[in-house]
């Protein structure tokens, strides 16, 4: 049992009330009573924590270090917007502002003794400077008086006190004096406190009022209300998203706790883009992202190229997927779960495969361009009844067909699906009927041109069976696109395509499965798992030859926030990612994937890019803001959310964070 359980036990009965204060000195009888309880008190005095204030000559003292009171007693002439954040806004220091208002009549009593001194010094002082400033001194006061007599002005009085504190003596004069330095420089006065330290302690907890009451209460300074009202200091900026993670703090020294995938009547998406020079912190800003989002139970998937996340990949046990074959391969025909019923539990078999069919004509087709029109539909036909001949549909399959039986071809083993080569033999084998007309026969045999061309050239990446499985219960996979940057531009595509066809897949089954588990009261909001595509250096994907996965891009961009999916894209310049001289129809699909991405966050870049970046962010950043991003810093940013709420953020990661994430800070 605690000393003061003890003298609560023992006086309780006879009170009726619990009569111990932890905040006062024990009496001599409630001493008394802890001594025949058997305690030590002298070993508890030794062994008590030394709380208390002790106040010294200039300044008290607490347990936890020391603290001296300024004192502002001279104020700028020509005050600023927010000019009291210049005095209470100060690292290390507790301030502390008591408002009164004057007496209309004693104010106006003390102007006009203050006008006849102007009036008179106006006249007989020597220097002419001396009587302008005079002149013009009077000039205002008089205006001044004019608007608390006419106009209903209020004088109002201050007391303006600055609580500086450290934890030894000489740290505190090293912050005083830095501190009254700073404030000298703007036009204000101060001076430290002397013999007068508990008031001072005392004035945290008192008002004007309580506080004109004590022997050493000096008058408070008057001012007009209006200029009082334009000094606030609370400009205090923040973000304290409920189950966001710490970023780093604003300009005003705010916390900044952002949930990337928060919304609300301001971030109606959570796509976010962000650009930044070399070295600005964009890389660093991704992981820290992609790692708060894998804490919380997310999932993210996404592009790499330069090996800057291998290192968080690995600590993470995630998955690199390289898409030249080398260490493995995804089967271009194997036929994955694409889509579902209404409550994503149930992958519709039919649809997947319709889906399935889309997906390789079009993978082709950016390998050969000339494959389109009647060519493109040949080779439709010739892919479906591939899959009949191989028993993996029924013949009775018809696309356009509302029902028709039922049969299962995703999820299975990864041999039971053909190989290109494969598919190569069979459009060999078919035998056309007599009669078919020559351009028909071409056709076929232009399309077994192309597929032979893919398996002899290409055969690690496409032809084969997938060797690369399970991706569907990874919570972390990153594409290698490294590999394939220097292969026919086609080849790239079709890579890409798939990698991206991959991750719309998951996002949207798993997407689904959360929604429908939460519109069924099985699963909370806030436990809803989300889905992030993420691509760093996202021009080598995001560009103007690389038109078919920007249409992706932007169809997934719009779609994927119905199942808690956002895209996170990351480049150097908007130069880069939006060029003006890309042709009209190409330019606009690109400013769609800007568009669509709501979040934007700008790091340090260069001056030429602020035309090109206010022509695309319009009124959202202010020239202010706007015109900051080329001086900003290392680790810098300015973040919007669109519709001008908008945070100048200094990113702080701690020191696992840039250690992990070395190799792209």
């Amino acid at each position: 049992m605690s000393v003061l359980q003890t003298v609560n036990r023992v006086l309780t009965p006879k009170t009726k009330r619990s009569v111990v204060n932890p905040l006062e000195q024990l009496n001599e009888y409630q001493l008394s009573v802890l001594e025949k309880e058997g305690y030590d008190l002298e070993f508890l005095e030794a062994i008590q924590p030394r709380g208390g204030v002790q106040f010294l000559e200039n300044g008290y003292m607490t347990a936890d270090g020391h603290v001296r009171t300024l004192k502002v007693y001279g104020y700028a002439k020509d005050a600023d917007l927010f000019w009291l954040a210049y005095l209470m806004n100060n690292q290390d220091t507790v301030a502390t502002l008591d408002i009164a208002t004057a007496e209309k009549d004693e104010v106006i009593n003390k102007i006009n003794t203050k006008l006849n001194e102007l009036e008179d010094r106006s006249v007989s002082e020597r220097k002419a400077t001396d009587r302008n400033d005079s002149v013009h001194d009077y000039r205002e006061l008089a205006e001044y008086a004019a608007n608390l007599t006419k106009n209903g002005e209020i004088a109002k009085k201050i007391l303006l006190q600055i609580h500086v504190y450290a934890p030894t003596l000489e740290k505190l004069d090293e912050r005083c004096d830095e501190l009254m330095k700073d404030i000298k420089g703007t036009g204000y006065k101060v001076y430290p406190r002397m013999f007068q330290s508990k008031y001072d302690y005392q004035s945290l907890f008192t008002n004007f009022s309580q506080q004109s009451h004590n022997p050493n209460f000096q008058r408070g300074h008057t001012l007009p209300s209006l200029v009082l009202g334009k000094g606030i200091p609370l400009h205090h900026q923040a973000l304290k998203d409920p189950q966001g993670a710490e970023y780093g703090y604003t300009k005003t020294g705010g916390t900044f706790i952002w949930d990337v995938v928060q919304l609300n009547s301001t971030r109606l998406s959570s796509n976010l883009v962000m650009f930044g020079t070399m070295g600005a912190g964009k890389s660093t800003i991704l992981k820290m992202i992609a790692e708060n989002m894998l804490a919380a139970g997310n999932y993210v998937w996404g592009f790499e190229k330069a090996k800057d996340f291998l290192p968080l990949i690995r600590s993470r046990d995630g998955r690199i997927v390289r898409l030249d074959g080398s260490e493995g391969m995804i089967n271009p025909l194997e036929v994955f779960a694409t889509k579902t019923d209404d409550s994503g539990l149930q992958v519709n078999e039919k649809g997947s495969f319709i889906s399935h069919l889309d997906k390789v004509t079009h993978q082709l087709s950016l390998i050969n361009p000339e494959l389109k029109g009647t060519l493109r539909s040949d080779f439709r036909i010739y892919l479906r009844h591939f899959y009949i001949r191989k028993g993996l549909i029924p013949k009775s399959f018809k696309e356009e067909a509302v029902s028709s039986e039922p049969f299962k071809i995703t999820g299975l083993s990864p041999e039971a699906y053909p190989t290109l080569s494969e598919l190569w033999a069979f459009i060999k084998s078919i035998k056309l009927e007599k009669g078919t007309t020559p351009a028909k026969l071409a056709r076929k045999e232009q399309l077994e041109t192309m597929i032979q061309e893919l398996c002899e050239t290409y055969g690690d990446m496409f032809d084969g069976h997938s060797t690369i499985t399970n991706l569907s219960n990874e919570p972390f996979v990153f594409f290698d696109i490294e590999s394939i940057d220097g292969l026919d531009r086609g080849v790239f595509q079709a890579q890409l395509y798939m990698a991206m066809t991959l991750i719309w897949n998951q996002a949207l089954i798993e997407g689904r499965r959360q929604k429908y588990l939460y519109e069924n009261g099985q699963l909370k909001e806030e436990d809803m798992r989300q889905f992030c595509a993420l691509i760093d250096e996202c021009h080598n994907v995001v560009n103007a030859h690389n038109i078919e996965t920007v249409e992706y891009m932007t169809n997934f961009q719009r779609e994927m926030r119905k199942v808690k999916a956002l895209t996170l894209l990351a480049t150097q310049s908007p130069q880069e990612m939006v060029p003006e001289n890309a042709n009209h129809e190409h330019l606009d699909q690109l400013k769609k994937v800007f568009e669509l991405s709501t979040q934007k966050i700008f790091l340090k870049m260069d001056d030429s890019q602020l035309q090109h970046i206010k022509n695309l962010v319009g009124m959202s950043l202010t020239q202010s803001e706007l015109q900051s991003i080329t001086s900003q810093k290392k680790g810098e940013a300015i973040i919007t959310f669109g519709d001008r709420e908008t945070y100048r953020v200094h990113i702080t990661p701690n020191q696992r964070q840039l250690k992990l994430f070395s190799g792209g800070k």
